[in-house]
């Protein structure tokens, strides 16, 4: 599922962040509990770089809350 992050000036990378997000939408439709676990696991470990113009943290942050509660 593709997001539309805003862009900000000190923002996520976005590369880290998009394919954060796919591990765990694919973990998601996959039904594979252990696929769901090491997306949850990386979720809570992830710590992304800092870029001029990357997607907006609070938006990223919320997302991955929704994520992880989803693969919950």
């Amino acid at each position: 599922m593709a997001e539309a992050f805003m862009i900000a000036l000190r923002g996520y990378d976005m590369a880290q962040v998009d394919a954060l997000l796919q591990q765990a939408d694919d973990a998601l439709a996959s039904g594979s509990e252990t696929l769901r676990s090491t997306a949850r696991r990386a979720i809570q470990d992830a710590q992304f770089r800092q870029r001029l113009r990357g997607y907006a943290r609070y938006q990223v942050d919320q997302a991955l809350r929704d994520r992880l509660q989803k693969l919950t």
